[in-house]
């Protein structure tokens, strides 16, 4: 192969009620109303040739072998034309539950939206091809992906395919201007790879043109050990005890000093997206940002949130994740996550930034969270024992530094993490204040709406915010502070 093959495109039929995870069977807003934002659901199965890298010391590295692979693109777009602006956001969906976890999507909904951006979602590994040719073999029978390491040229053809062949994809929509990769957790930690062993400038230099515009890796350290770097040439699934720690036989794992754990060298901008949790991992493998052509690069880190913290119920994924379960597939549950409201804010501001950059206009630097590792305390090879590193902290316990929000700099609740949970990927809670607490600190309702506003509009000009999301924010903070 002399480059990543483009996709082949066959629709599935009946999208939006047959679709694994199709949003629009939510009942959540505004997935449960698609139509009426002139949105609507397709999906298709996809195939082409992919290589399958060996890894060593070689960038980019050599080619193994190779094989056809086959899977699906679930595809939320904007019905005409006349909607689209022209963006297209491709998530490599989550597969670490071994079924589709789509984080992206859920909480930027609303934005992509009201953008009129498309988005596409990519099963992207063995275990997820096979949960879905059990859960519906006469839609998904015809899948196939004979090693998780093809995962990497299946991203180079669907952003081809896109930058080249938009109409294959985008029916009706033709090819779009700017393409982001984006990747949450274990498939941000593919995206750092892809980066890492030179396969986007490989691809690049194949197709004649960059794949993708901008790289968001989501909530994925390069620090955190087995799972926070995907070597080219992994296969497999790993088995984890309750706190979330790797048991068993161990897949290959980069050393944790190992230069590639770190982004550097991207001539397109990389916005790495984490939250207090990753900060932690992320202590030794922390770098500057830089606008520097050729290095293109920023880190935001959210304090008050966990790892999981996706804004929709999870009552509304529970039917699919349940058939998917009763076939075998691991992690399904009833419970919903911790959720993280003001996401819904910082998110819409960061991709802006993101793709803004892409238009030659810097984004905003963020401090990092404050982190401090106690005296003596060492990098632990297998990159998992973190409990000797700490947020630095003010008063009520907030870390300081990081992405500012009106939750963090008005609070209204005491935030931590849940010290019963996993410790690896550790749950979150919001204790609401008392009354006298909140009348103590802010006098009245109406004066705690007044500092909101004032302050919403300080964090627009830091980039935190979007102005036009400058009301609903301070809306949902003040609802959120409850009875004085």
């Amino acid at each position: 192969m002399d480059g990543p093959a483009l996709l082949e495109v066959r629709e599935l039929e009946d999208a939006a009620a047959r679709a694994f995870l199709s949003p629009a069977r939510w009942s959540a807003a505004p997935h449960n109303q698609l139509a009426r934002h002139g949105y609507e659901v397709r999906e298709y199965e996809v195939a082409t040739r992919a290589r399958v890298f060996a890894g060593g010391a070689v960038r980019p590295p050599r080619v193994e072998s190779e094989l056809d692979l086959r899977t699906r693109a679930l595809v939320v777009r904007p019905i005409g034309s006349d909607r689209f602006r022209g963006r297209v956001h491709v998530e490599l969906v989550n597969p670490s539950t071994g079924q589709d976890f789509p984080m992206y999507w859920p909480d930027l909904a609303h934005h992509l939206i009201r953008s009129g951006d498309v988005y596409v979602g990519v099963t992207c590994k063995q275990v997820t091809v096979e949960a879905l040719r059990a859960i519906a073999p006469d839609r998904y029978g015809d899948l196939s992906m004979a090693h998780d390491g093809a995962v990497f040229d299946l991203l180079g053809a669907v952003g081809g395919t896109l930058k080249a062949e938009g109409e294959r994809l985008l029916p009706g929509l033709g090819t779009p201007e700017v393409v982001l990769a984006t990747g949450w957790s274990q498939s941000g930690s593919f995206l750092r790879t892809y980066l890492s062993e030179g396969l986007h400038a490989l691809h690049a230099a194949e197709l004649g043109h960059d794949p993708f515009d901008a790289f968001l890796i989501g909530v994925s350290s390069g620090g955190f050990g087995p799972m926070g770097y995907i070597p080219v040439d992994r296969h497999g699934e790993m088995s984890f005890d309750e706190d979330l720690m790797p048991v068993g036989d161990p897949l290959p794992q980069l050393p944790m000093t190992d230069a590639r754990r770190v982004v550097r060298g991207s001539p397109v901008p990389v916005l790495e997206l984490m939250s207090q949790d990753e900060a932690l991992h992320h202590v030794w493998h922390q770098r500057p940002d830089s606008d520097a052509p050729g290095d293109l690069y920023r880190c935001y880190q959210l304090p008050g949130r966990g790892h999981e913290s996706g804004l929709l119920d999870e009552a509304d994924r529970a039917a699919d994740h349940r058939d998917a379960s009763v076939l075998g597939a691991r992690g399904a549950t009833d419970t919903a996550p911790p959720r993280h409201d003001p996401s819904r804010f910082l998110l819409p501001a960061a991709v802006e930034a993101l793709i803004g950059w892409v238009g030659r206009v810097a984004p905003p630097r963020h401090d990092p969270i404050a982190v401090l590792a106690e005296a003596g305390a060492q990098l632990d090879p297998a990159g998992l024992d973190f409990a000797h590193v700490h947020c630095l902290t003010d008063a009520d316990g907030v870390a300081r530094g990081g992405v500012r929000h009106l939750e963090v700099d008005l609070p209204v609740a005491r935030m931590f993490a849940d010290e019963d949970g996993p410790v690896t990927m550790r749950l979150w809670r919001h204790e609401p204040f008392e009354p006298e607490d909140l009348r103590r600190r802010y006098g009245s309702a109406k004066r705690l709406r007044m500092l909101a506003g004032r302050r919403a509009a300080e964090l627009v000009e830091t980039g935190a915010y979007l102005p036009e999301d400058v009301v609903a924010a301070v809306d949902a903070f003040c609802a959120q502070a409850g009875d004085f």
